[in-house]
C-alpha cells in the first residue's frame, strides 16, 4: 500500500516539475523488470535510453548519441523520445509495478526518489569505482539534488536555474539604466513601478512591470531560501515553509500584485506572451528558455541573475533532469550502460549540451573552458546563468516534494486573489503536505 500511495504521489507531483565523466572524459563529448541487452554482432551491446527533452535541446540530446555510437562501435544506444518529465516518470513508475521491461538507462526528473524501489543503481557505484570520475569538479549542489536517503542515485546532465529576464528598451523609454537590472527584490519592485503604466490613458494597465512564469512553486522557495527560510526538515517529516521569514517573502509576493500593482493577479500563464508581445518588463523564468526568447523577442533583451533579499546573497534552486541507470544482472550490460552516462555528462559534451541548449555545465571551471569562453563572446546572455551557479542550492528531494509543490502553487494563488492571507495559506499547504508526508510512513 505505501508502494501505491508513494508512486500516485510521484506521478502527481511530477506534473509541477519546472525546466562530465572523469579523468579520461577529457575526450569528445529491486522494482521493475531490467531490460536485456541485444547483441547485435559479436561482441556489441545494445542499450535503450529513454529521454524527456524535445526541441533543441531534445535534438542536441539525440546529436551526443550519435557521437557515442559513431565511437563506440561495441555499444550501441537506441534513444527515444517518451514525453516530458511527467511521462516519463508515468511510464517508468509503470514499469516498475507492473514489473515490466525497463530501459537501461533514462533521463528523469525528480530521479532519486526512485531509489527506494530498487529499480536504478546509486550513480556512486560508478563514479568511486576503477572507471570513475573526479566528483569534485562538479558543484557540490548538483550532487545533492540527485540525492535521497542520504545516497547520490543519479547523475546532473539538464540542468538550470531561474534568472529575470528583461526588456532593455522599456528599461530605457521609463529612465531605468538597462545596464543595471535589478538585484534585490526591494529593486524589483521600485523598477516595476516605473515600468507598470497605462500606455492608451484607458484606466487600465496594459504594460506590467513584473511577472513569473507558471511553475510559481520554485520560484517562491527561492525567495523563502533566499530569506533564509527551509523547505522541509532534516528528517523530511514536516515542511516549514509555515516560518515568519517564509511569510514574509509570500507577503511581498501579494503585496505585488495587491498593494503595488506591479504584477497582474494569477496571470502566470500568460506571461511568456505577455513578454514577447513587449507588455511586461521584467519575466522570472528558467534559463533553459534563454536561446529561443532571444530568438523570439523583437527588442533588446536582457538576462539577469535571481534577486536576493537586501543584505543577504541569492538562492537559486536547481531544476532540470538527470540520467539513472537501471538494474541489470548482466555486468557487461550495467558497465557499458556507465560508459554511455560517462560519456553524456562528460566535459566535453556538457560543453556540446550546454552551448547548444539553454541549460548550463555542472563543471566548476567550465568558464575558463576556451569553447566556452568564445560561445560566451556570441552569446553574453548565458553567462548570466553560468555564474549564478555560485548560488545553486538543490532543494532536499523528498516523496512529498511534487504535493509540497502544487500547495505551494496553491498557495501562491490564493494569496494573489485575495482568498487568503500568507500565513493562512502557508498554514493550509503545510496542513497537506504534513498529512501526505504521513501517509507514505
Amino acid at each position: 500500500m505505501k508502494k501505491t500511495v508513494l508512486m500516485l504521489c510521484l506521478a502527481a507531483g511530477l506534473m509541477l516539475l519546472p525546466a562530465c565523466g572523469g579523468e579520461a572524459d577529457e575526450s569528445p563529448p529491486e522494482g521493475g523488470g531490467p531490460a536485456t541487452g541485444e547483441a547485435t554482432a559479436p561482441g556489441r551491446i545494445t542499450l535503450e535510453f529513454w529521454y524527456a527533452l524535445g526541441g533543441g535541446p531534445g535534438e542536441a540530446v539525440q546529436a551526443l548519441v550519435e557521437q557515442f555510437n559513431g565511437s563506440h562501435h561495441n555499444i550501441q544506444v537506441t534513444a527515444t523520445y517518451q514525453g516530458g518529465y511527467a511521462e516519463i516518470m508515468g511510464k517508468v513508475w509503470n514499469a516498475v509495478y507492473a514489473e515490466q521491461t525497463l530501459p537501461h538507462v533514462g533521463h528523469l526528473g525528480g530521479a532519486p526518489l526512485l531509489g527506494e524501489t530498487g529499480a536504478i543503481v546509486p550513480i556512486t557505484d560508478f563514479t568511486a569505482g576503477p572507471n570513475g570520475i573526479d566528483r569534485s569538479r562538479i558543484y557540490e549542489a548538483f550532487w545533492e539534488y540527485n540525492s535521497a536517503g542520504g545516497q547520490i542515485w543519479s547523475m546532473p546532465f539538464n540542468n538550470s536555474v531561474s534568472v529575470i529576464y528583461y526588456n532593455r528598451d522599456l528599461f530605457t523609454a521609463t529612465g531605468l539604466d538597462p545596464d543595471r537590472p535589478p538585484t534585490t527584490w526591494d529593486e524589483v519592485v521600485k523598477y516595476s513601478q516605473a515600468l507598470t503604466r497605462d500606455t492608451d490613458g484607458n484606466g487600465e494597465i496594459d504594460q506590467w512591470g513584473f511577472n513569473t512564469n507558471r511553475d510559481t512553486h520554485w520560484y517562491v522557495s527561492a525567495m523563502f531560501l533566499g530569506n533564509g527560510a527551509q523547505i522541509v526538515n532534516e528528517e523530511q517529516t514536516e515542511v516549514l515553509y509555515n516560518s515568519p521569514e517564509a511569510v514574509e517573502m509570500l507577503q511581498l509576493w501579494g503585496d505585488m500584485v495587491g498593494t503595488h500593482q506591479i504584477m497582474p493577479p494569477a496571470q502566470h500563464g500568460e506571461a511568456k506572451g505577455d513578454f514577447l508581445a513587449g507588455k511586461l518588463g521584467m519575466l522570472l523564468r528558467s534559463c533553459s528558455a534563454i536561446p529561443s526568447t532571444a530568438e523570439e523577442v523583437t527588442f533588446d533583451l536582457g538576462v539577469a541573475t535571481i534577486p536576493a533579499v537586501a543584505g543577504r546573497d541569492p538562492v537559486a534552486p536547481i531544476g532540470g533532469g538527470s540520467l539513472v541507470i537501471f538494474r541489470n544482472d548482466d555486468p557487461a550490460i550495467m558497465e557499458a550502460a556507465w560508459e554511455f552516462v560517462k560519456f553524456m555528462t562528460s566535459p566535453k559534451s556538457s560543453l556540446y549540451f550546454s552551448t547548444h541548449s539553454g541549460y548550463v555545465s555542472t563543471y566548476k571551471d567550465a568558464l575558463e573552458w576556451p569553447e566556452m569562453q568564445a560561445y560566451l563572446e556570441e552569446h553574453p546572455l548565458q553567462r548570466v546563468p553560468i555564474e549564478s551557479l555560485q548560488y545553486s542550492y538543490a532543494i532536499p528531494v523528498f516523496p512529498a516534494l511534487g504535493t509540497s509543490d502544487g500547495a505551494l502553487r496553491r498557495a501562491v494563488e490564493a494569496v494573489e486573489l485575495g482568498a487568503a492571507t500568507p500565513q493562512e495559506a502557508l498554514d493550509e499547504a503545510k496542513a497537506i503536505v504534513d498529512q501526505n508526508i504521513a501517509e507514505q510512513h
